[in-house]
């Protein structure tokens, strides 16, 4: 039986080694939803009763469960087009599907007479069947549920010599219809929907920002379906169009974030490392870092302690683009600032906007530590004390 629930350490320490939000931001375009796996489920105690008390009516009464292809419902949902990817049994996707089928099928007078006809004409004339579909899918993040789906489908499978199409297929057709369908009026996968469940911070209503803020205007907010990645805020500069600034906010993977300059520093030596790691995959044809420079700055009467580090990015069509980094907390959380300048040949070195980050330091409001990260932590704390 699949465990569900994982230890909030382990997730904890699972997000101190993942990736840092992409440096290169979200793409536009493309599949809607993130990578997901499926498994097989038990089924809950209410439907194995209620497959119990169906199959008890009659001989002619029988409830199958499970004894369904997922294959067959993984086809369906890749065909879609919505999902990055759509695997069976792989865990290293944080997002799962996990399901259980049961199909109720009640014999009746006609539908032995029709399958004794059809059989007769060695199915030239169809064998009809009319079932119920029960379907019970869960959605995780991480095995963590955060939604629970119920399905009564009713479900009529028509073959035939000229029409032998797949039981299997037609059953997952149907159910994957009715998940989709209320995967996108739920929006179960988007950021926002993820941080409720999972009591984390509220980007969606409580992280805010002036329109204008000094020479850049507020373009957009992205969060994250994951909440150690928290939300994306993106400006462009007023009057150098291909000029723009992208602000990363999310929590701090520590227990402790009193002292800010080391925590920055190492968040920065951070970043540099995984943009050193995406030259090695390719992703960049060159990267050219400088060093990391410690920031000590007073915003808002307040004295606070940064990071900074700059560098030129080659991509693999040999464009050019310099970026100046800041790297601040405030709260429980990260805000990582990334401005960037399209390097053209003969043009004048586009200046860091110190000017802008100050005031974005002032201004931007923030949520507040989530129950979700104060659990994760104090289990930390209570874990560190114990070794």
């Amino acid at each position: 039986m699949r465990i569900l629930l994982i230890t909030g350490f382990a997730i904890l320490l699972s997000a101190c080694a993942a990736n840092q939000p992409n440096e290169q931001g979200r793409r536009p375009g493309g599949p809607e939803y993130p990578p997901v796996s499926l498994f097989y489920k038990y089924l809950s105690e209410e439907l194995r009763l209620e497959c119990n008390q169906f199959s008890s009516r009659s001989v002619l009464h029988h409830c199958v469960d499970n004894q369904f292809d997922l294959t067959s419902l993984k086809h369906a949902l890749s065909r879609s087009g919505s999902f990055l990817q759509v695997a069976l049994g792989q865990k290293e996707q944080d997002y799962q599907l996990l399901a259980s089928i049961a199909v109720l099928d009640e014999e009746t007078g006609g539908e032995i007479g029709n399958a004794a006809l059809s059989g007769a004409t060695l199915m030239m004339l169809p064998i009809v069947m009319e079932k119920t579909i029960r379907a019970e899918i869960v959605v995780t993040w991480k095995e963590v549920p955060i939604k629970r789906y119920d399905y009564t489908i009713p479900f009529e499978y028509s073959a035939s010599i000229f029409n032998a199409g797949s039981y299997d297929d037609s059953i997952a057709a149907h159910i994957a219809e009715k998940l989709l369908s209320d995967l996108e009026q739920e929006n179960v996968f988007a950021g926002a929907y993820l941080m409720a469940a999972l009591q984390a911070s509220d980007y969606e209503n409580d992280l805010s920002v002036p329109e204008t803020i000094e020479d850049y205007l507020f373009d957009e907010k992205y969060i994250h379906n994951n909440p150690f990645f928290g939300a994306l805020l993106t400006f462009q500069h007023r009057q150098f169009a291909f000029d723009r600034a992208e602000v990363y906010i999310y929590p701090i993977r520590s227990t402790d974030w009193t002292d800010t300059a080391t925590i920055t520093q190492g968040e920065a030596e951070n970043l540099r490392r995984d943009l050193k790691l995406m030259q090695r995959e390719g992703q960049f044809k060159e990267v050219v870092l400088d060093s990391v420079e410690p920031l000590n700055w007073k915003v808002g009467g307040k004295e606070i302690f940064g990071s900074f580090y700059s560098n030129t990015l080659t991509d693999v069509e040999g464009q050019q683009v310099r970026t100046a980094t800041y790297v601040f907390t405030k709260g429980d959380k990260f805000v990582r600032i990334r401005a960037i300048f399209p390097v053209q040949e003969g043009s004048a070195t586009a200046e860091s906007p110190d000017k802008f980050v100050h005031t974005l330091l002032e201004e931007v409001s923030l949520p507040e530590e989530s129950l979700f990260m104060a659990r994760l932590r104090q289990q930390r704390r209570q874990t560190e004390i114990g070794m």
